[in-house]
């Protein structure tokens, strides 16, 4: 039998075979894991994920596009393009929405040249592609709205039936939007309505901080996909929309969409995940109910049939958020309201900035913290603050 020396290990002595070389490597790269995953758990501290909830037209979208325009988030041409298509599509499913009532109210128009663009408008497909929304499509819209007496009847009926809010809106700038040159303004991408379906995340920086704001979509066959978002949240954003209380909704023109909006928040406030989230209610198409209002009294609700005060704005207010405040099972300040117009950019600016603040103070002592373990570590400039 050969025989074969043992060959010691340098470092220790032992049987070449054994693995301390290895050990040795294996150790040092754990440590190095184990440093990595520490300071990204530190990192995360400064990360904040707000929901964005609320039922369908609350005004999410609206609330989101602003965030991105106040932060400067620019838009790719693709997305531009998306917004004129679809300022055309709202104007010709409204108009042919009102055309659909004409009929269930069993209206004549006024003339045969107003019969002609109705019956053009009909044959159409609010869907189809650009392509569709000529030069007559654009003046057969703007005809109907000015001066078929038929289309005013019924749109003043529209707390009856389904409709956009900014069908109006859609109406008046028609003309512009089928302009070869049209570019988009501002209030423009903020009135342009895009149903939100799948989850929408949007990363919104405010150094130190690094703010993810989660859209869901608010129809009902939508909801399902929430229960996706509920881990590790910091804050909610939950939007409701004043001016439907004598309003129905897309999904089931049986249901007001107050009442929807009013069990749909006394849900997510009494959830077990969000027990002691900060939940920022914001009472948003403040001017549409300040004009509705003046014509048709909050008691229309079956929610508000109670009210008895006078039809001032800040008296109707103060009821409607009682009633939110009702829904809520235990009491506490983590419930925070606000009134706004969300087309305004001033109203979701001041807003947002006053949300951020009450972020940062409830949540101080975490980030104070972790902000002075990154600037020793050099991840953080020593002159940022909080």
């Amino acid at each position: 039998m050969r025989f074969v020396p043992k060959i010691k290990c340098i470092s220790c002595g032992n049987c070449f075979k054994c693995s301390c070389i290895h050990l040795s490597r294996k150790n040092k790269v754990e440590n190095e894991i184990g440093k990595k995953l520490e300071l990204d758990g530190i990192k995360d501290k400064l990360k904040m994920k707000i929901l964005l909830l609320g039922s369908g037209e609350s005004g999410k979208s609206t609330v989101l596009k602003q965030l991105k325009m106040i932060h400067k988030i620019e838009m790719t041409q693709a997305e531009i393009q998306d917004y004129i298509q679809s300022l055309r599509r709202n104007a010709l499913q409204c108009m042919n929405i009102l055309i659909e009532q004409v009929q269930v109210y069993q209206l004549e128009y006024s003339s045969e040249e107003s019969k002609e663009k109705a019956s053009l408008l009909q044959k159409l497909d609010d869907e189809e592609s650009d392509e569709s929304f000529t030069l007559d499509v654009a003046d057969a819209i703007n005809y109907l709205w000015k001066n078929e007496p038929a289309i005013k009847e019924v749109w003043d009926k529209r707390s009856e039936y389904w409709i956009l809010d900014a069908a109006d809106y859609y109406f008046d700038n028609v003309e512009r939007f089928i302009q070869d040159d049209f570019e988009p303004t501002e209030e423009d991408f903020v009135m342009a309505r895009i149903m939100t379906t799948g989850i929408i995340k949007t990363e919104l920086n405010i150094k130190p901080l690094q703010f993810t704001v989660v859209d869901v979509g608010g129809q009902r066959n939508e909801r399902r996909k929430w229960i996706h978002c509920f881990d590790d949240v910091n804050a909610i954003i939950f939007i409701a929309n004043l001016s439907g209380y004598n309003t129905v909704l897309f999904e089931d023109q049986t249901q007001n969409r107050m009442m929807e909006c009013l069990t749909l928040f006394g849900q997510i406030a009494n959830n077990q995940a969000f027990q002691s989230t900060p939940i920022y209610l914001l009472f948003n198409k403040k001017d549409l109910f300040e004009s509705k209002i003046r014509n048709e009294s909050i008691t229309v609700c079956e929610a508000f049939k109670d009210y008895n005060g006078p039809g001032d704005l800040n008296d109707c207010l103060n009821y409607v958020e009682k009633k939110f405040r009702e829904q809520l099972k235990t009491q506490s300040d983590r419930l925070k309201v606000f009134h706004i117009a969300a087309r305004f950019k001033r109203d979701i600016k001041t807003t947002w900035e006053d949300i951020v603040a009450d972020i940062k103070n409830k949540n101080r002592k975490e980030l104070e913290s972790a902000i002075k373990e990154l600037k020793a570590r050099n991840e953080l400039p020593q002159d940022i603050k909080l």
